[in-house]
């Protein structure tokens, strides 16, 4: 869905140590620290004759949370922590940067009061909002959004304040741009684009650079919006060499908050492997930090793919993050011991594996643009009607419109009992606001009455729309 993990289980080993306590682990703690244990219990409890039996289930309690920590203490001794220095990078001109960006961040604008005076060269309508950038407060940074002489209606002119002192006059020019109407929507945006924030780590972390796009929308004859958004455009990357093999890392912020941690994106990739410098910062490679990566072991050289050459566990090197400075420098990682290969990794990722090789509809389900039109004939004809709520931006609505409505069933079943509406979120805002979408795509169902039957949210496989078309949802 376009719109506004779990943890690795236990292995087996460990469950079986969990279930029949193995003493010698127990045993590796100290005499002392089992007597506390003991006396812990003691004190819980409420010691008595008739508790002997609640205290005896408590000690072992304890003992098998020891063997749990015993194992895990293990587990991680044996595990290699890598350690990557990480660099800020920002698009140059013909050089791989990432092919992708999270969703714009909201920054809500208020009116400024009309006693308040504005810096020179600004026009009002005049709103002030802060970008909340970086590690707290002190890092945030004001911004005020403003009109111009040439452009009374649009928000077209942001001023910084970038030494973060409450004032709009002494950061330097404001930046502007020129408002541009898409010939489709009509709505007038005004961007501004690559511009570097300095954002505060604390006093003795110092400061980091980061890069960020603008926008503001206006919709055709409104108001100036009450809403600035903007998106990461840079990001971290550095080199290592793990066991042999030389490899690339890169860091993307995931929710444009300057603060990299575990809900953030990484990438790690064999150096040899081809275009690597690109592969590196791309959806191909590019997971959330609960994801593994992989490196082929120095032996297995890297395949088209950036995997092993050679297929199975014991020829690739299994990473799994730990964590990220906070200014994104750096990054940890372990090599770990897991049965698992890339290739059996990323194949859930590829929503389309299955739907490549399903037969493709000689006589095509036609989508329609009128809903008004459409509505009036399914309750002549009996028939059903099915609403797209899609965009040009939205990616899942592409590949639905390539892979699932041309489905040879889907086609088939809809074409016996539907009508289809294919309606552009970006344009046909009165019915975005009637049907309440809140994400891309939005799928409804309508009986011949035009009363909504069934309604999904983001992407769907043509055997999910098979289901919802034969009534096993």
């Amino acid at each position: 869905m376009i719109s506004s993990e779990a943890a690795p289980k236990s292995s087996a080993k460990t469950q079986k140590l969990a279930a029949s306590p193995d003493d010698t682990a127990v045993s590796s703690f100290p005499r002392r620290g089992r007597s506390l244990i003991l006396l812990a219990a003691v004190a819980l409890l409420g010691y008595t004759d008739r508790d002997m039996s609640a205290l005896r289930h408590s000690f072992v309690a304890a003992r098998l949370a020891l063997v749990g920590l015993a194992v895990a203490s293990r587990a991680s001794a044996q595990d290699q922590i890598v350690h990557v220095d990480l660099a800020y990078r920002a698009p140059v001109t013909g050089q791989p940067a990432p092919n992708f960006s999270p969703q714009g961040t909201k920054v809500e604008l208020t009116s400024v009061p009309t006693n308040v005076a504005l810096p020179p060269g600004a026009v009002r309508p005049a709103k002030q909002g802060m970008i909340k950038v970086g590690p707290d407060q002190h890092a945030w940074i004001p911004v005020l959004a403003t009109a111009t002489a040439e452009h009374p209606s649009d928000l077209c002119q942001l001023f910084l304040d970038r030494n973060r002192d409450g004032r709009f006059d002494n950061d330097g020019p404001p930046l502007t741009a020129v408002p541009t109407q898409n010939a489709k929507t009509k709505a007038w945006w005004s961007s501004m684009n690559k511009v570097e924030l300095s954002v505060p780590y604390g006093a003795t972390k110092g400061v980091e650079p980061y890069l960020v796009n603008f926008w503001i929308v206006r919709d055709d004859s409104a108001p100036a919006p009450d809403v600035l958004r903007y998106s990461v455009g840079s990001w971290r990357s550095g080199t290592t060499t793990v066991n042999g093999v030389a490899a690339l890392v890169a860091a993307m912020d995931a929710n444009n908050d300057a603060l990299f941690g575990s809900g953030d994106m990484w990438s790690v990739l064999p150096a040899a492997a081809p275009d690597a410098a690109k592969a590196v910062l791309s959806t191909t490679e590019a997971r959330p930090t609960n994801r593994f990566m992989f490196l082929p072991k120095a032996s297995a050289a890297p395949d088209s793919a950036g995997g092993s050459g050679a297929s199975g566990p014991a020829q690739e090197q299994v990473l799994e993050f730990r964590s990220f400075s906070p200014d994104g420098r750096s990054i940890d990682f372990a090599v770990v011991d897991r049965p698992i290969t890339k290739a059996s990794d990323r194949a859930p990722d590829d929503l389309l594996k299955d739907e490549r090789s399903r037969p493709r509809a000689t006589v095509p389900f036609v989508w329609r643009h009128n809903l008004t039109l459409e509505l009036s004939e399914a309750k002549s004809a009996g028939r059903g009607v099915l609403i797209d709520f899609e965009t040009s931006w939205c990616g899942p609505c592409h590949s639905m419109d390539q892979w699932i409505w041309t489905d040879a069933e889907v086609a088939g079943r809809l074409n016996q009992g539907y009508i289809g509406v294919q309606l552009d979120g970006d344009v046909e805002k009165a019915l975005v606001k009637r049907f309440k979408v809140v994400g891309y795509p939005t799928i409804i169902w309508l009986d011949s009455e035009g009363k909504e039957v069934h309604r999904v949210v983001g992407y769907m496989s043509s055997k999910e729309v098979l289901a919802y078309l034969n009534g096993k949802h």
